[in-house]
């Protein structure tokens, strides 16, 4: 598994371990000690005493660059992980959604090229399990159906918000040409935006993105009071939000029962989607700002306002976003499976701050 030990990945990482599963985690190497990450984890979670081994022998990381000709790896180990493979599975991925957008490309499309060479060398019956975003849909509104193929821009002529959505575009077309060649199974998730389990988790350890909302907002300068903030937007807006452990267990209880041949894709979402007028609400109970949605971006922002703009660059489009992803394979995929908890106000509360209090002011 690459990416074992990012925000999903951790998750998806203690679901087998719990089951006694024994994982290689191919880590990025130069961050983070993957190993450590994943066992303070597990210890702050409590779940390092559920496992039916000790974890030395359920856990292997190996450090790698998945940008890199055989991931940085000799070529005897790159033949040997491939040979061992019982499934792959593909998390890692650069999600930043503004800048920096050759490293994103590099990640996201040359990772997974990559990363595909590696499960090539692997036994035929291998699967091939690959996390991409349901935002490869890219600009497209209404009604989202997992039967579709995002192949040249969609399909449609439309286009995408940023790099990060047309590189897991691209990624998504790689794993459908890969298995199509070979004959291989492939199990490709769309997943919503993943946030923390709730007030009841622990911190998480690495960032995720509704975060990203709370530090822009947090930071700005000012004097007591509450700063006000306009975004162009649209009032109906709403966004796909879905708690990154429930997330981890449907696509473990697809995977576990998958044996479709060829390609098949899931969207991994909330069957609520949550407006921007309740994340603009739960952003102001962390933070002592005002939000005022507009339809256009003001013409003359104020000075902290163009601070906040660079900071959330990459999400202000998804602000006009009026959309609903099709999950109908992942109700039929999850009988069993309890529906994920209600994304409301006092939830996002704790995603943006994770613990921050309520924002105490003088307005």
């Amino acid at each position: 598994m690459t990416g074992g030990a990012g925000f999903l990945g951790l998750h998806l990482v203690r679901e087998r371990l719990v089951r006694g599963r024994h994982v290689t985690v191919l880590a990025h190497a130069g961050g983070a000690p993957g190993r450590e990450r994943i066992e303070r984890f597990l210890d702050a979670t409590g779940d390092i005493g559920r496992l039916p081994a000790p974890l030395g022998e359920l856990l292997t990381v190996v450090p790698v660059d998945i940008a890199q000709p055989l991931l940085g790896l000799p070529r005897l180990e790159h033949r040997r992980l491939a040979r061992i493979a019982g499934e792959v599975w593909h998390v890692a991925a650069a999600v930043e959604l503004h800048g920096r957008d050759e490293h994103v490309w590099r990640t996201n499309v040359l990772g997974t090229q990559n990363v595909l060479r590696l499960a090539s060398l692997a036994p035929r019956e291998t699967p091939f399990r690959h996390i991409s975003t349901a935002f490869v849909a890219g600009t497209r509104q209404g009604h989202i159906s997992e039967d579709d193929i995002p192949v040249n821009g969609n399909g449609s002529g439309d286009g995408f918000e940023n790099t990060y959505e047309r590189s897991k575009h691209e990624a998504e077309n790689l794993v459908r040409d890969w298995a199509g060649r070979l004959g291989r199974r492939a199990l490709i998730f769309r997943p919503g935006v993943l946030v923390p389990p709730g007030p009841r988790s622990v911190p998480e350890l690495p960032s995720h993105t509704l975060s990203t909302f709370y530090r822009g907002a947090s930071r700005l300068p000012g004097k007591g009071g509450r700063t006000v903030l306009r975004l162009g937007g649209d009032p109906r807006a709403r966004l796909n939000l879905l708690p990154v452990d429930w997330a981890a267990d449907a696509m473990a209880c697809i995977a576990s029962g998958d044996g479709t041949a060829g390609v098949s894709t899931v969207h991994v979402v909330h069957p609520v989607d949550v407006p921007i007028r309740t994340i603009a609400a739960a952003l102001e109970d962390v933070c002592p700002v005002r939000i005022r949605i507009t339809p256009a971006m003001p013409g003359e922002p104020t000075a902290v306002e163009r601070i906040f703009y660079r900071r959330i660059a990459g999400f202000l489009p998804y602000l006009h976003h009026r959309r609903h992803f099709d999950d109908s394979a992942l109700r039929k995929r999850t009988p069993g499976l309890s529906p994920p908890p209600l994304i409301d106000r006092t939830y996002l509360r704790f995603c943006f701050g994770v613990h921050a209090p309520v924002a105490k002011t003088s307005a």
